[in-house]
């Protein structure tokens, strides 16, 4: 049987949890949340950032920073 690597994570955070073991997670999980956040809301908005469409469903502006606790951080 042939070993397939099915891993979507980027080599970046790979090489990192290697390197920093698991006192990196507060930091992966931030990365994790604020992406998962910036696809839902490009899919709400019909486009991209900087993206002019006609089928815009609509207008976001812009974001901030907002505290979210959770167990390991």
């Amino acid at each position: 049987m042939t070993y397939e690597s099915n891993c979507t994570l980027p080599n970046e955070l790979l090489a990192q949890i290697a390197n920093e073991g698991l006192g990196c997670l507060p930091e992966l999980i931030r990365t994790i949340i604020n992406t998962a956040m910036q696809v839902e809301r490009q899919q709400h908005l019909g486009v991209g950032p900087y993206e002019r469409s006609a089928e815009r469903q609509a207008h976001a502006n812009g974001d901030k920073p907002k505290p979210v606790t959770t167990r390991v951080g």
